[in-house]
């Protein structure tokens, strides 16, 4: 049985087969003279209203040992254990942060909370995360992300419910790691996250979908590495419509070092068929890369993120992240050094579809009953606008939610509610997402582009809409 066999096997028998693998060599394996242990924890309860978004922080415990991670995962889950339907809740995204560990990426730049204001001056390590695809951390026998029984854990979440119901559940997770005298042979991974919008809890951009058919848009990200070391393990997130991630060294003839490609669900897949859609449905898998070997990358080396995205259509708050974990090695002193011969790649044995799959998103408004239904607007008259006009966004609503305006002409949105609201564009000419505002913040938007845009926020997407028809002038 071959290396990715012996994986493979390993994900079957414990029900990971299908999602992405960050690391994927091989079977983990104890180190000899290592202890193997297991940790699962369950979160305090979750509480999230009906059709919202629930974003927040929680304290991620772990036992008070040392040791090496080898393996996570996560799942949001019933209280008895059981998984929780995405026709109840999705579990977003997830961040699991080492607060006692700064951040190799965001070192001394701090981080952004999630209303984009709050800067935490110390930014914590981001050492695992999963998206809808679900990601799973599985590192190559004789490496392990350190765990120290004097550091403390949190983990940052977006949860949405697809029901009318406040419903509940709960954040579990669980980790294999080993310990012991025979555990001190093993190397320290450490995780250097990459990301197109770096140093957020809420890392997000917008693709125009201008560029016509075939096109691609490109945001890129550049780091210099402070250490020498090598490449053992990588893995990419990203969310509707991305063609691919990659990751280049610019001083070394642009050279492709590794690459994530999304896989996406049939159309029978639940994230295609789920009620009512709050967002374009992500990949069911990102490919993952691994190399014993290693990619040697030498202090002051460059290495560029690139995220591709389909350009033919819009494509509203987007990611594109990329953690590698590196094996810290002075003895890489020289830059471009040759690319190892055992690099693997592993992706899905799901069903599924390469390639970007178009999608619109539509307006979901309530009925009568409080229940979810497609509109083709906000209710209320027209409202023609001057050319500079503000719109209050108050809690759960535009105060003017269905704008006339010219093409040329700019709007302001001023955000004066009590809780965090955005501007994010459902379906339209081109695409345009605020950051999450409040407290008498703006966002100004000029609209060159004639036609219907139709918006909601993104954290309330049933309650609040908002449609700005844009006319050709003369």
């Amino acid at each position: 049985m071959n290396l990715v066999d012996r994986m493979r096997a390993y994900l079957r028998r414990t029900a990971l087969l299908g999602t992405l693998l960050i690391a994927c060599l091989a079977l983990p394996a104890a180190t000899a003279g290592a202890e193997t242990k297991t940790f699962t924890h369950l979160s305090t309860p979750i509480t999230v209203a009906g059709y919202e978004v629930k974003i927040g922080f929680l304290p991620a415990p772990k036992p008070p040992e040392n040791g090496h991670i080898t393996a996570m995962d996560v799942d949001i889950v019933n209280a008895d254990g059981t998984a929780v339907p995405i026709s109840r809740l999705m579990l977003h995204h997830i961040v699991f942060l080492n607060l006692n560990r700064e951040d190799q990426t965001c070192r001394g730049e701090g981080f952004l909370d999630w209303d984009e204001q709050t800067v935490f001056g110390f930014a914590p390590e981001r050492f695992y995360g999963a998206g809808e695809e679900r990601a799973k951390l599985v590192l190559p026998p004789g490496f392990g992300y350190p765990l120290d029984s004097g550091h403390h854990w949190a983990m940052t979440y977006m949860v949405m419910n697809h029901r009318a119901e406040t419903d509940t559940a709960y954040i579990q997770y669980r980790f294999t790691y080993e310990t012991g005298a025979g555990d001190a042979d093993t190397r320290d991974l450490t995780p250097y996250w990459l990301d197109v919008r770096n140093c957020k809890a809420d890392p997000i951009y917008n693709v125009p979908g201008t560029g016509g058919p075939g096109s691609t848009h490109v945001e890129r990200s550049t780091y210099t590495m402070p250490t020498s070391g090598r490449i053992i393990a990588a893995g990419g997130h990203v969310h509707g419509g991305a063609k691919r991630l990659e990751l280049r060294e610019p001083g070394c003839g642009n050279r492709l070092i590794g690459s994530s490609i999304p896989t996406w669900g049939l159309r029978s897949h639940p994230f295609y068929n789920v009620r009512p859609i709050l967002h374009e449905p992500g990949p069911i898998n990102m490919s993952a890369f691994g190399t014993a070997q290693g990619i040697p990358v030498a202090a002051g080396e460059r290495i560029r993120l690139d995220s591709r995205y389909d350009n033919d259509r819009p494509h509203t708050r987007v990611m594109g992240i990329f953690v590698m974990y590196v094996d810290h090695d002075p003895a890489v002193t020289e830059p471009c050094g040759a690319l190892p011969s055992d690099t693997i790649h592993v992706s899905t044995n799901q069903p599924g579809r390469r390639g970007v799959v178009p999608f619109r998103i539509p307006l979901t408004g309530l009925d009568r009953n409080g229940n979810a239904v497609t509109i083709s607007k906000p209710p209320g008259r027209n409202v023609r606008l001057r050319d500079g006009a503000t719109i209050r966004v108050g809690d759960r609503f535009f105060a003017k939610p269905n704008v006339v305006i010219e093409r040329g002409e700019r709007l302001r949105w001023l955000f004066d509610g009590i809780e965090l609201h955005n501007l994010t564009l459902a379906n339209g000419p081109l695409g345009i997402g605020s950051p999450n505002l409040d407290d008498g913040r703006r966002f100004t938007r000029r609209f060159g582009r004639a036609g219907t845009y139709n918006f909601f926020c993104a954290l309330h997407p049933v309650q609040m809409h908002q449609r700005v028809v844009v006319k050709k002038r003369g």
